[in-house]
């Protein structure tokens, strides 16, 4: 799905409009605050749109994007987002809904931020010159915002097309949004990490695993199980090169990323003598 069908489907008539007279050739995100005015931000410039949604829009766009029915997409919710079709992930600000301590939803919408899946060709250039002689390990680094999942996908396209077989585990759908992952890569769609890396090594037999946003011990052991059957892995990480959170001791490549002109440009990229 592209952002003017996403426009069509999710946005109000009056936002939809206004964002569709823009160019969106580099938009990155759609941020939507209650009673304030929409902004369209691109790498380079932000545009100030005239439209003003209130907190009833904002909740009937959630609606709408939850296809009236929240209770199916409650944990999605509850950890502040939604995926939408065609890779869009949807950042949801409000009110936590808390029970026996934990949060259970979130409700009162005060803003969402929309963010635009990019497919930048070519941008994994720089990385595979590294793997010349051989994959490496790798972790992609960066705050949100700098490209990880977009130079993932390139990664994982180039691989593919280089001969490895490589196994996606796409939790969100948001690494095959655009439906071309390479000739020899095979895709789990919304397995939670951990099961998902483990089917692949079991059943699909790849070279090497490529998924997005490690998180806690969980998915920690499941990468390195998965590292000790000989099979490589590739995969993103919120932070910075300083703070792998446990996994240093598994990637011998670090890439670390910035967004200063665009998605997925490589900052820096640093091997590790492990």
């Amino acid at each position: 799905m592209k952002i003017n069908e996403t426009a069509e489907r999710y946005l109000t008539a009056g936002l939809k409009n206004e964002i569709l007279s823009h160019d969106l050739k580099g938009l990155n995100e759609i941020r939507i605050r209650a009673d304030k005015p929409v902004i369209l931000k691109y790498a380079e410039k932000e545009i100030i749109l005239k439209t003003v949604l209130n907190k009833a829009d904002l909740e009937k766009t959630v609606s709408k994007m939850s296809e009236y029915s929240p209770y199916a997409f409650r944990e999605e919710i509850r950890r502040g987002f939604i995926t939408l079709k065609g890779g869009f992930r949807v950042g949801i600000c409000g009110r936590a809904v808390i029970e026996k301590g934990e949060i259970k939803t979130i409700r009162d919408y005060s803003s969402l931020n929309i963010r635009v899946p990019c497919d930048v060709r070519g941008c994994s250039e720089r990385l595979m010159n590294i793997y010349e002689n051989g994959f490496k390990n790798t972790v992609i680094v960066s705050p949100p915002g700098c490209g990880k999942t977009t130079l993932l996908r390139d990664t994982v396209r180039c691989l593919s097309g280089g001969g490895f077989t490589v196994g996606v585990c796409d939790e969100r759908g948001e690494l095959n949004c655009f439906g071309d992952l390479g000739i020899r890569t095979d895709v789990l769609e919304g397995f939670p990490k951990a099961e998902g890396i483990e089917t692949l090594v079991r059943g699909l037999a790849p070279d090497i695993i490529a998924v997005d946003e490690l998180g806690g011990e969980t998915d920690r052991q499941a990468v390195i199980n998965a590292s000790y059957t000989g099979v490589g892995i590739i995969s993103t990480l919120h932070g910075e090169s300083s703070d792998l959170k446990g996994f240093g001791e598994l990637f011998k490549c670090i890439v670390v990323l910035e967004n200063i002109k665009g998605k997925g440009l490589i900052k820096d990229i640093y091997i590790q003598h492990i």
